[in-house]
């Protein structure tokens, strides 16, 4: 290549330069104009973030330990069959605590007495305990731990739940809420409350 090819190519690629680096200045300069005023519509749906799930306009029920709840299409919920148990060798990562630990487990039954499928596989729980009242995790130990996917009219379904609860931990509070595929809720969040022996 010639003197005036290597000097043409030279002023070429500064001049390129020039001009890529000059369209980038100025479309990050429009990008960090002023932001949109309007709020973000789309919330996180992941069941983790239960503080930014969708609305539902439901209202939150509480309800005994031993009362069943009837959602008004006919399908319902109850607890029964509370036990204390203690995990041998067992590890609470909420607390830290190790060894032979000490919970509480229940079954919750589910049953669609109603004319249309029930899709019931989706749920949002929570388990606190002791007074004052403080969460706790679940060591899921149960033999069936998972909701049924759906009831059908006419069925009903079943499944464990636990919680770790110290044998002085008498008040219990069990929540649970049923959602769709998108997280969104099928019907207001139930609340059992009371006390265990």
């Amino acid at each position: 290549m010639t003197r005036t090819g290597w000097i043409v190519t030279a002023i070429s690629t500064v001049v390129a330069l020039i001009v890529g680096f000059g369209a980038g200045w100025w479309v990050q300069g429009s990008s960090s104009a002023e932001p949109d005023p309007t709020p973000p519509s789309a919330r996180s749906t992941h069941p983790d973030d239960v503080e930014e799930r969708p609305e539902d306009g439901f209202e939150a029920v509480v309800v005994d330990l031993d009362q069943t709840h009837d959602f008004g299409d006919g399908f319902s919920i109850g607890l029964s069959g509370f036990e204390r148990r203690v995990e041998e060798g067992g590890v609470d990562p909420a607390t830290g605590g190790e060894g032979d630990l000490p919970y509480l487990s229940w079954t919750v039954e589910v049953v669609n007495e109603g004319s249309e499928t029930v899709l019931s596989g989706l749920v949002t729980r929570s388990c606190s305990v002791g007074d004052p009242l403080r969460e706790s995790g679940s060591p899921v130990l149960g033999d069936s731990v998972n909701p049924p996917e759906s009831l059908a009219p006419g069925q009903s379904g079943a499944w464990d739940e636990d919680c770790w609860a110290d044998e002085d931990d008498h008040q219990v509070q069990y929540t649970v809420e049923f959602h769709d595929q998108d997280f969104v809720p099928l019907y207001p969040p139930v609340t059992f409350a009371g006390s265990v022996d």
